[in-house]
């Protein structure tokens, strides 16, 4: 898929999108909208990871509008993914915060999709290989095939703490999660 197939909203066309607003009230709105717009790229292009630095570099489309010929600060976008991981839709990969874990579901929200996944499909008290979650042919069509490991791992975490999964170690260190009927 290219960009120009995802939808942006007709707020992204608008010059001060791309400008810190001063006032507190109105810039709570710009952030919000910042988010909800890279939540919904990330989705759309199955994102787990973005590097902000890279995609500033970059000219990313998604922080860099040719048509009105604005961008951007590698200043802003940090504020707004500062926001995103205030939300608890993100976490940062590095010191530096540069690199961050976009959920555009929380690690509850895959575990629950998961779960429900694992009893419709009669793998409960079974064991399956994150292999066969993240790219088996009983996920090709489900919204976590192709999941990035890390957030899968956290939504397994989601699923150990609700003791409906207990993801442990196997042969030639490959993982495996068994899950349990509560």
């Amino acid at each position: 898929m290219t960009d120009s197939t995802f939808q942006f909203p007709s707020y992204y066309n608008r010059e001060p999108f791309f400008t810190l607003q001063p006032v507190l009230n109105t810039q709570k709105k710009q952030l919000q909208m910042w988010q909800e717009l890279i939540l919904s790229y990330a989705r759309f292009h199955k994102m787990y990871v973005m590097d902000i630095v890279e995609c500033i570099k970059n000219d990313s489309v998604l922080f860099n509008n040719d048509k009105i010929k604005r961008r951007l600060s590698l200043e802003t976008t940090k504020m707004i993914f500062e926001e995103i991981v205030d939300n608890g839709y993100g976490e940062w990969l590095d010191k530096d915060k540069n690199r961050v874990l976009v959920w555009w579901r929380k690690p509850e929200e895959w575990a629950a999709m998961l779960y429900k996944w694992v009893c419709d499909s009669g793998h409960t008290n079974s064991i399956l290989t994150l292999w066969e979650i993240q790219k088996g042919e009983d996920t090709t069509n489900l919204e976590f095939h192709d999941i990035d490991t890390t957030t899968l791992m956290k939504a397994l975490k989601v699923l150990e703490k609700q003791n409906k999964a207990q993801v442990f170690s196997g042969s030639d260190n490959n993982l495996g999660v068994k899950f349990f009927s509560i």
